[in-house]
């Protein structure tokens, strides 16, 4: 899951200046909170300065962080202690890390940033005199660490004043919705290259003679699929299953790329898919069919179905894997969507509102409007997928 970790000095509140970056720091996290972003604030987790290696570590694993740059971060042993583990990894995450400098942090005038260069130089000075001069080994090792530290902080200072200088985009102090919304495009943008990751599974009605909607929608559904570069995971069957599995398959032909690393058919002992391609996966028959499927999605789309597509939706819910049901299908779908209105739960759709998902039940009557329709369920799983990966 995505975290987004604010880090600022913020021991400084009776000042005037620390008042106000609490108030900066403040409608910041109001905001993101707001859009359901999950949030770490290190005033209240100590989270980066416990162990900001370990936290370099997080965001290499696709979070984000907010340095509120002030004159006090700059003055602050804990907070350069942070700045230094920062720029050992900043090339490699420079797109995760957000700054903000405040209007007393004196980083663009040579005079300032000579200052702050100075000013860790005497402290370094200053610390390693005094280790020097003690007589207890013991302390002295165990201060020669810090020294080290001090040492770091004083050589990477420069680096890292640039650095931030050089990412500075958007004003927060100035124009706070555009630095969020600078922010949450990222995200976004992370998110949709993480598709390449993701299953889709589909599973409905299940013979060869398909009524029209259902077969527009299952034809479209895979195509869409294909050009989200989404992964599709089929169990194998006729009809539906046969359809999108058929439609994903020539996107996939015309990208060039290998079936069997988009598409994954799991089957039953001793059956062999009704669409041949892709990866096969061969499993018990029974509850085992359904799990090995769900084990592997990030979200389920129900089209049609009359039994076993509803008793896909119960596995479901049970392993906590989100849900779509394309309404206009009828069958077991229909009767998904009504049980899912009738006990909502925005947090298990996923922040998708109730409106958003009522909006679901259209009326197909041509293939254009089962386009028009799968592109609306494409652009829900996207925000399901979205909230799953990103949000609280």
């Amino acid at each position: 899951m995505n975290n987004i970790y604010i880090s600022y000095a913020w021991k400084d509140q009776k000042t005037e200046v620390g008042k106000q970056r609490e108030v900066l720091v403040d409608k910041i996290c109001n905001r993101l909170v707001e859009q359901k972003y999950k949030l770490i604030r290190d005033k209240n987790h100590l989270v980066l300065g416990n162990s900001i290696k370990d936290f370099m570590r997080e965001i290499g694993r696709g979070n984000y962080l907010i340095i509120v740059i002030s004159d006090k971060y700059l003055r602050s042993e804990y907070c350069m202690f942070e700045a230094v583990e920062i720029m050992k990894h900043s090339k490699q995450y420079a797109q995760q890390i957000f700054p903000i400098i405040l209007s007393d942090a004196s980083i663009y005038a040579h005079e300032g940033k000579l200052a702050y260069i100075q000013y860790w130089k005497e402290q370094y000075t200053k610390l390693k005199k005094m280790v020097d001069s003690t007589t207890d080994k013991e302390e002295n090792f165990a201060l020669n660490e810090i020294v080290a530290q001090f040492k770091e902080i004083a050589d990477t200072i420069d680096d890292f004043i640039v650095f931030v200088s050089d990412k500075l985009s958007i004003d927060a102090e100035t124009n706070l919705e555009g630095f969020v919304g600078s922010i949450t495009a990222q995200m976004q943008q992370a998110a949709e290259k993480s598709r390449t990751e993701q299953s889709i599974y589909v599973v409905g009605t299940g013979r060869y003679d398909l009524p029209q909607p259902i077969y527009w929608c299952a034809k479209h559904l895979g195509k869409l699929i294909g050009d989200y570069n989404y992964n599709l995971i089929s169990g194998g069957w006729q009809g539906v299953d046969y359809v999108v599995a058929e439609s994903f398959a020539q996107v996939q032909a015309q990208r060039r790329e290998a079936l069997s690393a988009k598409l994954l058919q799991v089957v039953p002992e001793g059956k062999t898919p009704e669409f041949k391609g892709g990866k096969i996966q061969t499993v018990k028959a029974g509850a085992d069919e359904w799990l090995a499927c769900l084990e592997k999605a990030a979200i389920v789309i129900l089209i049609g179905g009359v039994g076993g597509t509803y008793e896909t939706y119960q596995y479901a819910k049970q392993e906590q894997v989100p849900i779509i049901p394309i309404v206009c299908t009828d069958g077991d779908a229909k009767k998904v969507y009504d049980e899912l209105l009738a006990n909502w739960d925005e947090k298990t759709m996923r922040y998708v509102s109730q409106d958003r998902f009522k909006s679901l039940n259209q009326y197909i009557d041509s293939e254009k409007t089962a386009a028009e329709v799968m592109q609306d369920v494409l652009n829900i799983a996207n925000d399901m997928l979205f909230a799953q990966k990103m949000l609280k």
